[in-house]
């Protein structure tokens, strides 16, 4: 993980975002089950929570449920919801799916909110076999997606079914590695300097239906694609700069 807070402290460090995107953890996460579907629910403190297989923890000062984390509640058999509300929040999602040894996975549909303010999520090693949904409203935000070591194997993020993104104002930054597409993928950055950002063996099994949609850059060199030894994409509008690496795009500039 050493290269994760790495590659958030150049964020930091950048200059250009206003606030740190990386939370100051509180607040109480309330985690439920209704018809069927998981609800993860945060308050409009500064939420960090992570959630894996075996346990939904609260880091820092966050609690869930009042406590420092729970097992997996049963009776889950629809959607995983999570909804953060305001705050600068961190999420962590480690799902991969029907591994040999897991006892907790996403079933059909993830959709994540990460609310107004500076967030950054991450999901690793995720399988979703339905669709993805993610909105990180405004605010300068972060997702990161790419795989992990589980049982001494790399397991690559998978999602199935289509995968949406959309990241309101502000100066936002998704990053992907690893990571196979199999669907549709629309992704909207929404206005401000912002970056999409693919370096490692990345797959599209459909990129025809693969859309890149950087919003109106708000000054200077504009938004920044990356998508080196991937497929060629013609779906890739409103970007303005297509630099080789990473080190500037997505509010780095």
């Amino acid at each position: 993980m050493n290269r994760i807070l790495s590659f958030i402290a150049i964020l930091a460090l950048g200059g250009s975002l206003a606030l740190s995107p990386w939370p100051a953890p509180a607040g109480n996460v309330q985690v439920s089950v209704v018809n069927g579907n998981l609800i993860i629910q945060g308050d409009n403190r500064d939420n960090n929570i992570i959630v894996t297989e075996g346990n939904i923890t609260g880091r820092a000062n966050t609690t869930i449920n009042g406590g420092r984390n729970i097992s997996p509640p049963d009776g889950v058999t629809g959607d995983i919801i999570i909804d953060m509300k305001g705050g600068n929040d961190f999420v962590r999602v480690e799902l991969p799916g029907d591994l040999p040894g897991t006892n907790f996975s996403v079933l059909h549909d993830l959709e994540i909110n990460m609310g107004p303010g500076n967030d950054i999520l991450e999901l690793l090693l995720v399988r979703v076999p339905e669709e993805t949904r993610i909105d990180t409203e405004g605010g300068h935000d972060i997702i990161f997606i790419d795989g992990a070591f589980r049982g001494g194997e790399f397991v690559r993020p998978e999602f199935i079914g289509k995968f949406t993104v959309n990241t309101g104002s502000g100066e936002d930054l998704l990053e992907f590695r690893n990571t196979i597409f199999s669907g549709e993928v629309d992704v909207d950055l929404g206005s401000g300097i912002d970056g999409a950002c693919s370096t490692e063996d990345s797959e599209f099994l459909m990129p025809e239906q693969a859309i890149f949609d950087g919003g109106s850059p708000s000054a200077g060199r504009g938004d920044g694609f990356v998508a080196r030894g991937g497929p060629f994409f013609t779906n890739v509008i409103n970007f303005e700069d297509f630099p080789d690496d990473c080190s500037h795009i997505g509010g780095r500039f």
